[in-house]
C-alpha cells in the first residue's frame, strides 16, 4: 500500500512538473480574405437600417403591429435577420452566402439596437433620448472592431486557406481572373511555400475562371469593367475626378449652408455636429485628391473614408433635424460607397495582374 500510494504521488508530481514546463501555444484564428469588405457592409447595413427605420416610423405616426393588447417590435425582425444570416454562413459553402449573411446580420443589428431605449428604460421608452448616444457609441465599437481584425497583413498561413477557399471558387464557376491574380499575389508576397501551399498555387494558376452562372452583379461587372479601364487610361481622367469632388463638395457646402441659415447659433448640438462631420469628409475628399496622381487605390480608399464618415457620422446626426434630407442623403452614399467599393476592388485586381505579368 505504501509503495503504491508512492508511486501514484511521484506520476501526480511528475504530471504536474510537465504541466508547468510544457509551452501553451494558442494560435490566433485566421482571417477571411473578405474580411474588411463583408464586415464593412455588415456596418453600413446596420447603420442604414436605423436612419431608414426611424424615417418610416416617423412618417407613418408610429404605427404598431399587432393591434389590441399586442404589439411586436421590429426588434424580433432584427432577430429573425440576425438567425437568418447565421444560417447562411453555417449551412452553405457558396462564395455568396458571406455577402449575403453581411447584408442580413446588418439589417438584423440595425432592428435591434434600434430598440435599444426600450431595454433600458423601466418604462420600455423607445423615444429615451440617450438611446441615440447608445447606439452611436455601440457603432463606433463596431466600426473600431472591424479596424482592429483588419490591421494586419496576413500570414503565410492564412494565405494558404484563403487560396484554399478560392479553389471552392472554381469548383463553382465563381473565381475571376482579378480574385486569382490577387491571391496568386497574395501568396507570394506573404511568403507561403510550403508544400501545401505551392500545390494551392499550381492549382489556382491553372484553374478556370469562367463563370458558371453569372450573377446580375456579375453581369454588370463585366460590362462596366472595360468602360473603367476606358477611363482610368485616359488622360484627362484625374481631372474629372476632381471635378467630381469639387461639385461633392459644393453640395456639402450648400448643406452646411442651410443649416447656417439662422446663424450658428441657432443651431442644435446635432446640426453642430454635423457640419463638423462634413468638414471632416471634405477634409479626407482633399487628402484623396492630393494622393491620386501617385496612387488611383490610395485616392480611392480616402474616397471611400470619406463616404463612410457621412455614412455613419453625418446623415445620423442630421437625421436628428432634418429626416427626409438626411434620408435622401443615405440612398445616394450608398450607391457612390457601393461603386467605390467595386472600383477598390477592380483596381486592386488590376494591379495584381502587372504584378505576376512582371514577374
Amino acid at each position: 500500500m505504501r509503495l503504491g500510494f508512492a508511486r501514484t504521488s511521484y506520476s501526480a508530481t511528475s504530471a504536474a512538473s510537465s504541466v508547468n514546463v510544457a509551452t501553451v501555444n494558442i494560435r490566433r484564428p485566421a482571417r477571411s480574405f473578405d474580411l474588411h469588405q463583408n464586415l464593412t457592409t455588415l456596418f453600413v447595413c446596420a447603420v442604414a437600417t436605423v436612419v431608414f427605420t426611424r424615417a418610416f416610423l416617423a412618417a407613418t405616426g408610429y404605427p404598431q403591429v399587432g393591434g389590441g393588447s399586442l404589439h411586436i417590435a421590429h426588434v424580433l425582425w432584427g432577430g429573425l435577420f440576425l438567425t437568418a444570416g447565421l444560417i447562411t454562413t453555417l449551412a452553405f459553402l457558396s462564395p455568396a452566402a458571406k455577402p449575403v449573411a453581411a447584408v442580413a446580420g446588418g439589417v438584423g443589428f440595425g432592428l435591434f439596437i434600434d430598440e435599444v431605449g426600450k431595454f433600458v428604460t423601466k418604462d420600455v421608452n423607445y423615444f429615451y433620448k440617450p438611446a441615440i448616444a447608445i447606439i452611436y457609441i455601440c457603432f463606433v465599437a463596431l466600426f473600431m472592431l472591424i479596424r482592429w481584425l483588419a490591421r494586419r497583413g496576413f500570414s503565410a498561413e492564412e494565405a494558404t486557406l484563403i487560396g484554399l477557399e478560392s479553389l471552392q471558387r472554381a469548383a463553382v464557376g465563381d473565381l475571376s481572373d482579378a480574385r486569382r491574380a490577387r491571391i496568386l499575389h497574395l501568396l507570394a508576397s506573404a511568403g507561403a511555400d510550403s508544400p501545401l501551399a505551392q500545390s494551392v498555387r499550381d492549382l489556382l494558376a491553372h484553374s478556370a475562371t469562367e463563370h458558371a452562372r453569372p450573377s446580375i452583379a456579375q453581369r454588370v461587372s463585366r460590362r462596366l469593367g472595360p468602360l473603367w479601364d476606358t477611363l482610368t487610361g485616359h488622360r484627362l481622367f484625374r481631372e474629372a475626378i476632381v471635378a467630381v469632388l469639387i461639385v461633392a463638395a459644393g453640395i456639402s457646402a450648400g448643406e452646411v449652408g442651410w443649416l447656417l441659415r439662422d446663424g450658428f447659433g441657432h443651431l442644435s448640438f446635432s446640426q453642430r455636429a454635423f457640419a463638423l462631420t462634413t468638414l471632416v469628409a471634405d477634409g479626407a475628399l482633399v487628402v484623396g485628391v492630393l494622393a491620386l496622381r501617385r496612387s488611383l487605390v490610395v485616392a480611392l480608399r480616402w474616397y471611400e473614408h470619406a463616404v463612410l464618415i457621412e455614412i455613419t457620422l453625418g446623415q445620423v446626426f442630421l437625421f436628428t433635424s432634418e429626416q427626409l434630407a438626411a434620408t435622401l442623403n443615405l440612398v445616394a452614399l450608398l450607391v457612390v460607397w457601393s461603386l467605390l467599393q467595386w472600383a477598390i476592388h477592380r483596381e486592386l485586381g488590376r494591379h495584381a495582374q502587372r504584378e505576376l505579368a512582371a514577374t
